[in-house]
């Protein structure tokens, strides 16, 4: 069944063409005629990344009054991400109607969302479940005459803690109102939800496969637990096209493998709860551009998280449950496209290995990982097609006088001589991670790197951490408003040390490293509350690069 087979407005139509939706996918086909037809509650059992917001917005924007100025339609969501993304999906779907949207979620001030309630009157409202029952008890959104209410990723409610705010809400609503419920699985309490509000619901399945599918080449590599993150940079280089997420159990790992991939010189940042609303949309925007081409979070924070066209998922580790597995790569292989799905695992994790292919029931390969030959060819590739990308800007060099002065620098130089000069000195940049006497077998092969380090910088002494000092995580970056001098001064004071016994810092967008003397450890983990403004400041302690 195509989109353009359904009754759908033909400015809905419109909207789609330019999004090149054509084929539905399962979820959509089994829910957009049904509650098109119909006016019934619903329940969608259906993975992450299977079309679930056009399952039910396509549905919801068909049977909203354009001049109406109350919510007709409710959307709850466990996380501000998702809100704001079936927010932005909705837009698009009816960007030549005259529907209003709104979105609401905690984390921001209110009083932002109170004036674009005022302002929009909105038809359709997406939210979190506390930021609506905190605007509800505000008196700023009645839900007394909304007709359609939508819970996406219920079973997400649960783990939050939201399932009763879900509940209160779902009260507020009339008689007349139809209640639709899209989970990726369902736990008793989520049941027990559907049982008490929904009246005999019209069910529908959509059964993992379309997650776990043939589009998606899962692999694996067996890699030493301390070799991992020199691994993924060495599968980095050594592929032209990568646009990808890494999987972590715990925010600091996230973080702190971020810091790791980002010295190597690989466009990457960490997303964790810890960040500002502002800074998480920053981050998001930033990855949608492309501007950073690999996002490293954990399950949690990057829950919501919809970007079509990543060629990779990579799991640091195997997830504590297999269910969070078959999330984590279902969100590659999207929209038609083929994606591919690795897992670095260390010796100790094989059994567990063995026991998801029988969860999933498919099989996952064992990869080799790239020798240093390969990987400096696809570097010194790379390096050629950025020459040949500047030299193809129109721009002439007969005027240029740096450019006579180089010719006659090199006019004694025979062709061959010049190119392997330029060769040698190409080299030198980027192949600097590679060029190391120390050896780290990652595998099957045996890997030269030295880093980390960033491409193009000259060499630099690596962080060594004594035994007498202590490496300490800290929740203050750039992004607020700090340097180096601002940080020692900040820190130094509030903590009542010298600031020449703040050691090794390194300054990051969204938090820093830095290292004191051991005595010093208790102020930092267990004395006065420190601030940075009005910012309570978060000391953990952290690894040295490189070990674990």
């Amino acid at each position: 069944m195509k989109f353009s087979d359904l009754p759908l407005d033909k400015n809905i139509i419109k909207a789609l063409d330019e999004k090149n939706f054509s084929e539905l996918f399962e979820i959509q086909e089994k829910s957009i005629p049904v509650l098109l037809e119909n006016e019934t509650d619903f329940v969608g059992q259906a993975q992450t990344g299977t079309g679930k917001t056009a399952a039910f917005g396509l549905p919801l924007l068909s049977k909203i009054g354009e001049s109406f100025n109350h919510i007709q339609g409710l959307i709850l969501a466990p996380t501000r991400e998702l809100a704001t993304q079936i927010q932005d999906e909705l837009k698009e779907f009816s960007k030549y109607t005259k529907i209003r949207t709104s979105v609401v979620y905690g984390g921001t001030p209110i009083r932002d969302q109170i004036k674009d309630l005022k302002r929009k009157k909105p038809q359709i409202l997406v939210g979190t479940p506390g930021r609506v029952l905190d605007l509800i008890d505000r008196g700023f959104i009645n839900l007394g005459k909304t007709q359609y209410a939508v819970c996406d990723e219920c079973d997400e409610m649960l783990n939050r803690g939201f399932i009763e705010d879900v509940q209160e809400i779902l009260d507020l609503l009339s008689g007349n109102r139809n209640i639709w419920m899209f989970s990726a699985t369902m736990p008793k309490p989520v049941l027990k939800v559907v049982q008490e509000f929904l009246n005999t619901p019209h069910m529908v399945s959509v059964q993992r496969k379309s997650v776990s599918s043939q589009n998606i080449d899962q692999g694996y590599y067996l890699v030493p637990r301390n070799n991992k993150v020199k691994a993924i940079c060495s599968l980095f280089d050594s592929m032209e096209d990568f646009y990808g997420m890494i999987f972590c159990r715990t925010k600091i790992e996230a973080k702190i493998v971020s810091e790791e991939l980002t010295a190597w010189g690989i466009p990457c940042s960490s997303l964790h709860g810890d960040m500002a609303q502002d800074q998480r949309t920053h981050t998001m925007k930033r990855f949608k551009k492309k501007d950073i081409i690999l996002l490293v979070c954990t399950d949690v924070a990057a829950r919501g998280i919809d970007v079509n066209d990543l060629t990779h998922v990579i799991n640091f580790g195997l997830p504590q449950d297999f269910e969070s597995y078959v999330h984590r790569i279902g969100r590659t292989g999207r929209a038609g496209n083929t994606g591919t799905a690795l897992t670095f695992i260390s010796p100790d994790e094989k059994g567990r290995l063995s026991r998801l292919e029988k969860f999933i029931k498919a099989p996952i390969k064992r990869k080799r990982l790239p020798k240093v030959s390969d990987i400096k060819k696809v570097l010194l590739r790379r390096e050629l097609m950025k020459l040949y990308e500047k030299n193809q800007t129109g721009k002439s060099f007969k005027d240029n006088e740096l450019y006579d002065f180089f010719k006659e620098e090199t006019q004694n130089e025979k062709m061959e001589t010049l190119v392997q000069k330029m060769f040698d000195y190409i080299s030198n940049n980027i192949f600097s991670n590679y060029n190391s006497e120390e050896t780290l077998d990652l595998a099957d092969h045996k890997v030269s790197m030295r880093g980390p380090q960033t491409r193009g910088q000259s060499e630099r002494r690596p962080i060594n951490t004594s035994e007498d000092h202590v490496r300490f995580f800290v929740n203050l970056g750039k992004n607020d408003g700090v340097n180096i001098q601002s940080f020692l001064e900040n820190i130094a004071g509030s903590a009542s040390v010298k600031r020449k016994e703040l050691k090794n810092v390194v300054l990051k967008d969204d938090f820093s490293f830095l290292e004191v003397h051991k005595s010093h450890k208790n102020r930092f983990l267990k004395g006065k509350k420190l601030f940075f403004k009005k910012k309570a400041l978060r000391f953990e302690v952290a690894r040295t690069p490189g070990k674990r």
